[in-house]
């Protein structure tokens, strides 16, 4: 079935590839807000734009996204649940990236709505074709309506439906096929993903197609006691584990430098510390710009 998204331009932004970035939440804000740090970019969600009326947190917000060059990254689309769109909600997103031309929106191949009751989590789906045209349709109708491609997040997940007749890599690369949407590549969530199911990290890097990465996520995952052995949760509460660094390093080597953001929004350290990571970011991207045959 072909996309009905073959119209749509590519993605076309004024935030430069090779940029690192910072994920904007109510731990870090105020320092942030005060100290204003020389980052590439910050990452904020629209939903804090909804559900934020006032205060402390969404002015620095509303100072801080005309201050840096922004990304938006949306967690309540829920583009695999069974209810329509939220259309106010893209109508918003599309403003915001009217606001700033440097923007572009993504969100993740889940559901975690139903029934108008929000969850806290993003659930993953079964990945077969009948979800696959599902998705197709709603991809196709949100970038329709805010006018350019999004960008699609690899959820961590911790369970998998036996009438999934994808895994996750070809799945996402049928969706992007087929609707001209492009992939955020959390190098973490791929990680903990392969190693909770006995899965080699790399190989499942590699089976995504090389033209679809536009960007990249970068977080600490948590390892807790689960059974006769061990499961990382995708928490964002410590720093990047030094083998999804070194996948990363190998992303970038693959797919090329594109913006790349560190999230570390629960047991949130000084920013100083944060920070640490980010620059970490930059001189990863630093070492490909000048290596022998980088693009």
């Amino acid at each position: 079935m072909p996309s009905t998204s073959t119209s749509l331009s590519p993605l076309s932004t004024g935030l430069a590839r090779a940029t690192a970035g910072l994920n904007l939440c109510h731990e870090n804000a105020s320092e942030v807000w005060h100290q204003r740090p020389p980052l590439d970019f910050l990452q904020i969600h629209p939903e804090h734009l909804i559900q934020e009326e006032g205060g402390t947190y969404r002015d620095q917000l509303d100072d801080l996204r005309h201050a840096y060059p922004i990304v938006l990254h949306g967690f309540g689309l829920s583009l695999g649940s069974c209810a329509p769109l939220d259309q106010d909600y893209l109508q918003l997103v599309k403003r915001v990236l009217k606001e700033h031309p440097e923007a572009f929106f993504s969100d993740h191949v889940s559901w975690s709505s139903l029934s108008h009751h929000h969850f806290h989590d993003l659930l993953p789906l079964v990945m077969n074709d009948e979800t696959l045209d599902y998705l197709v349709e709603r991809i196709d109708q949100a970038q329709e309506l805010i006018g350019q491609p999004i960008l699609l997040e690899n959820i961590s997940s911790y369970m998998r439906f036996r009438d999934s007749t994808y895994d996750e890599p070809s799945f996402i690369n049928a969706l992007t096929e087929r609707t001209g949407a492009y992939v955020l590549m959390d190098v973490n969530n791929l990680w903990a993903n392969a190693v909770n199911f006995g899965e080699n990290p790399l190989t499942q890097l590699m089976e995504y197609r090389q033209s679809s990465v536009r960007g990249y996520h970068l977080a600490g995952c948590t390892r807790q006691q689960a059974g006769d052995g061990d499961v990382y949760i995708d928490y964002h509460g410590e720093a990047v584990h030094e083998t999804v660094w070194d996948l990363y390093e190998k992303a970038l080597r693959h797919f090329g430098p594109w913006p790349t953001l560190l999230e570390w929004e629960n047991h949130v350290p000084p920013l100083e510390r944060t920070l640490q990571e980010v620059s970490r970011i930059t001189r990863y991207l630093n070492d490909l710009s000048v290596a022998p045959g980088a693009t």
